[in-house]
């Protein structure tokens, strides 16, 4: 249900205008339906598909103007650590299942 909820939400937030551009992370061909709906409905908007290393999807490349795949050495850069301390002082833990790069 995943690619239905990205769907809804970027259709939904393209009507109430809360983007010009949108970056969307995913290798699902299944969201090109929306992205050229959204494209046809609202020409002004951009999306731009954003790809993680190992995964591709030429359906969702020629759909837009712009794509790219994110980096390794930049994904490493931006994950979280094994915790996170809110301002509120509660603190967010890493579950021990997910791997790290």
């Amino acid at each position: 249900m995943t690619d239905v909820n990205i769907a809804v939400e970027m259709l939904v937030d393209a009507f109430e205008d809360r983007y010009d551009n949108a970056l969307l992370i995913s290798a699902d061909s299944d969201l090109v339906g929306m992205v050229k709906s959204v494209l046809r409905l609202f020409p002004k908007k951009k999306i731009i598909i954003m790809f993680s290393p190992e995964r591709y999807s030429a359906a969702l490349h020629y759909t837009v103007k712009d794509s790219f795949i994110i980096g390794r050495k930049k994904l490493a850069m931006s994950i979280f650590p094994k915790q996170v301390t809110k301002r509120d002082g509660f603190v967010l833990e890493k579950p021990p299942e997910w791997k790290s790069l």
